[in-house]
This record gives structure tokens, C-alpha cells and sequence, in this order.
């Protein structure tokens, strides 16, 4: 379904450029022409249910840029009438090209340090994840690694693999700790979380998350005491050192917290301990939920009213009820459960149904999803949860960014967002998923700045 283009060339309140006489604008950007444009649209939170495959498709279509945000979107005709180009004005030729909102990756675990590679062949011969993490592999291998690895190192393995994700078009991401699994290196993977949020083009969202698993010769509940007594004040006082150093308000370094509430792992009382500790110093939730059995987080999400619940294979009909009157974001992971040889995914299309506000992520992370491109996640979707490329497009842009509390500000072309902007080598919408594998990305645009061009 296609949404009435209405008035395309409104222009952006937000525009501090001087009108010309004739009230045109002028602008620092122009993309024009454009073979498609594509965006969902929200004005309030995430898009739900029908909703989410009523984007805006506009043929031979442009959009207007100045200051590093969009001025105007609409036909191309009805842009050269509303904005004024001079020499310098760059101007991108995209006729032969889909151009869509920046992509956003809702959740990310890309700080660590070691390899995997040895539990893929394991998985190939039939083990499971249980069965991998039992014979010493899975988080607590990576977790022996990442402790080894000072901060330059983790730093720079980080800002190679961010670079890899805007190459596939993503110019935002949430970035989660979980390799540490003790006060000093989670610490350590929060701040160089920290050093690629301040130093990258992209929009980056920290998340703590050293209750990722139970670090060997560690008896459960006294990590948990350590996580909500030790670690999480001294999150925050990291927070408020590092919005200090960049001049800007506490709360916009504050990290959300996550919890991996599953069998073998954190139960739901360890959850509702860490995330109450978490809400009385500042910081939101947002939780593993359901990725391979239920014990009520997603209800507790719901209750605390966190920012997301994710992976969400076994998510109940009761539990799909209560997020769909929630503002928690179901944040789905294809690219996860492709990876686990798993025969079952998230329930997408009866949560988008029930009017479930939906994101999609990569999950990308050194064992059970090593996944960086959200193209091919998006070709995942419609192939394994059955969603429709429109709805896969509105999940992985103003969703995905509501899900990491940016969405009043990215993930849509129109006037007065950012101006992140991905171009495309294909000339329409349904290319996308369709070249699964490929990644067709060949232009990125950043606030407004090419940041990636091929």
C-alpha cells in the first residue's frame, strides 16, 4: 500500500537557511532525481499493525538537505520549485536508485575480543546452543577473551565493525556490553562503547549489560548482588564523567540496561532485581526475552515499562496482548534464529496483527549471530517471518528507532529529521530483500554528509 504524497515540499520549520524572494530555499544538499523513495511515517512512536506496510512510495522523487536536516521531501519537480541550488549545493544523481531512511540496528553486541569460528563448525555437526555453551563455549568464551583486551584494542576491533555496518547502510545502532562479566571489563567495554559513540558519523546507544550470563565460579545470586550494588552505580558515574567531558546533559549518556532472562542464565526474580536497582538510578530496561523458554519477561518489559523486549521466539498469546497496548518494542531477531539452525522464529506476523510495535536488529555478536548487514536481515524477515518488505522497511528504520530513543529525531525522510539517508543500487523497494546476500548499498548519507560512498 502506497500513502498519498499530500504536500511533499512543506519545508522544515527547523531551517535556519535565509528564503529567497521568491520563497525558495536554499540548500546544502540536493538528491534529485531519485527513481524511489520510500519511508514509513510516525508522528508520535512506533507504527503498528496495517500501519506498517502504508509507507510512502514516491516515483522520480528528491529530497532538499541544509544544515544536516531534510528541508523538503517530494516529486522532483516539486522540489526544483521549492528550494534554490547554487555552486555550492551538492547535488547526488539518483535516478538509477531506492533511496530509504538510514537504517537502524536496534540491538548490537559488536565489543568483544576472541573468535568463534570453532562453534560454527559445531553447529553445522548438530550441537545446540546449550550443548556449545556446556562444552565451555559460548558467551564465557568470548567472555575470556574480551578480559584480556585493553581498551585501545576493543576500541579499534569496534570501529572496524561499525564501519562494516554503515557499508550495508546502518547509521545508527544500539551497542550492548555482556563479554566482561566483571566490574573492571564490563566497565571498560561501556567506555569504549563510549570512545565509538563520541569519535563515529553514526548515531551510537550504549547498553549495560554484565548480566549477559554467570561468569565461571560465580554463584548466581551473589553476581547479581555484585551487578546491582557495585557495577550499576558505577555506570553511572561513568555516565555522568563522560557528559561532562562532552558538555551535554546526564541524560543523554545515561546507558539502558539489559538482562539475558532465559533457562540457564538470569531468572525472573534476578531480572526484576537488576532492573529495579537499574530504574532507581536513571537508567530504562530492555531485555532478552523468550529465546528459548518463557519465563515472564516479557511481561515484566511490559510492567516496567522498558524500552524493548527481544528475540521473542516464545513469546505467549497473553504476553503478544499486553505489548501490543504497551510502548515496549518487540525487537526481532531473524538473523539469530537462521544462525541457531532453529526450526522456529518470532511469531512477527500475529504480534503485527494483534498491533505489536515491531523493530528489526541483527543481534550481531561473535557466536550465535555474527550478522552485520540489516539488507540481509531484512531479506531474513520476509523469508522466515513472513513480513511483507514495506513492513520489514518500517521495522528496521522509525521503529528500530523508537526502540533506542531516537525515533522523534531519525528513521523517516521528512522535513525537519536528520538527514540520514540510504542509496541504493537497485531502483525499487522489493530489490532489497530480493538480492539476499548482496549487499546493495551504495551510498550513505549522514546528518546530512556523504559518510560512505562505493
Amino acid at each position: 500500500m502506497t500513502r498519498n504524497p499530500g504536500n511533499p515540499a512543506q519545508a522544515s520549520e527547523g531551517s535556519n537557511k535565509t528564503i529567497s524572494k521568491d520563497g525558495r530555499i536554499p540548500v546544502d544538499l540536493l538528491i534529485s532525481p531519485i527513481a524511489e523513495l520510500v519511508t514509513a511515517e510516525a508522528h508520535d512512536g512506533p507504527v503498528r499493525g496495517e500501519e506498517m506496510r502504508d509507507i510512502r512510495r514516491i516515483r522520480n522523487a528528491a529530497i532538499a538537505i541544509s544544515g544536516g536536516q531534510i528541508i523538503a521531501v517530494g516529486s522532483a519537480d516539486e522540489i526544483q520549485h521549492a528550494v534554490v541550488t547554487d555552486s555550492n549545493t551538492e547535488i547526488i544523481d539518483a535516478r538509477e536508485s531506492l533511496v530509504s531512511p538510514g537504517l537502524v540496528d536496534a540491538h548490537t553486541h559488536l565489543i568483544f575480543d576472541g573468535n568463534r569460528a570453532d562453534e560454527f563448525v559445531m553447529r553445522s555437526q548438530g550441537k545446540t546452543y546449550t550443548e556449545i555453551a556446556a562444552a565451555g563455549g559460548g558467551i564465557v568464551k568470548s567472555m575470556r577473551a574480551t578480559q584480556n583486551a585493553d581498551l585501545e584494542r576493543l576500541v579499534s576491533l569496534g570501529r572496524k565493525r561499525v564501519e562494516r555496518m554503515l557499508e550495508s547502510g546502518t547509521t545508527a545502532l544500539e551497542v550492548k556490553t555482556g563479554y566482561g562479566l566483571e566490574a573492571d571489563s564490563e566497565l571498560r567495554m561501556l567506555e569504549a562503547i563510549y570512545r565509538l559513540k563520541s569519535e563515529s558519523a553514526l548515531d551510537i546507544v550504549p547498553t549495560f549489560m554484565a548480566a549477559h550470563a554467570i561468569p565461571p565460579g560465580k554463584e548466581r545470586e551473589g553476581y547479581v548482588d555484585d551487578i546491582v550494588n557495585d557495577m550499576l552505580p558505577r555506570v553511572v558515574a561513568m555516565a555522568t564523567e563522560q557528559a561532562e567531558r562532552e558538555g551535554v546533559h546526564v541524560s543523554h549518556m545515561l546507558p539502558y540496561v539489559d538482562v539475558f532472562c532465559d533457562r540457564g542464565y538470569f531468572t525472573l526474580e534476578d531480572t526484576r532485581k537488576i532492573f529495579g536497582a537499574a530504574i532507581k538510578l536513571g537508567l530504562k530496561p530492555r531485555v532478552h526475552s523468550d529465546e528459548f523458554v518463557n519465563l515472564g519477561a516479557t511481561t515484566l518489559a511490559v510492567e516496567l515499562g522498558a524500552a524493548s523486549a527481544d528475540h521473542l521466539l516464545n513469546v505467549s498469546d497473553e504476553e503478544i496482548a499486553l505489548l501490543a497496548k504497551s510502548s515496549t518494542v518487540a525487537v526481532l531477531l531473524p538473523g539469530t534464529s537462521f544462525y541457531l539452525n532453529l526450526c522456529e522464529h518470532a511469531p512477527a506476523r500475529r504480534m503485527i496483527e494483534e498491533g505489536v510495535a515491531i523493530a528489526l536488529a541483527t543481534d550481531y555478536n561473535p557466536g550465535s549471530c555474527h550478522i552485520s548487514s540489516l539488507p540481509f536481515i531484512w531479506g531474513l524477515a520476509c523469508l522466515h517471518l513472513k513480513m511483507l518488505p514495506e513492513e520489514a522497511l518500517t521495522a528496521l528504520t522509525v521503529n528500530g528507532a523508537w526502540a533506542i530513543g531516537l525515533g522523534s529525531n531519525i528513521g523517516q525522510l521528512r522535513p525537519g529529521y536528520q538527514a540520514d539517508v540510504t542509496i541504493y543500487d537497485v531502483k525499487q523497494l522489493e530489490e532489497v530483500p530480493y538480492n539476499i546476500g548482496w549487499n546493495p548499498v551504495k551510498q550513505v548519507i549522514k546528518k546530512g554528509r556523504t559518510v560512505y560512498s562505493r
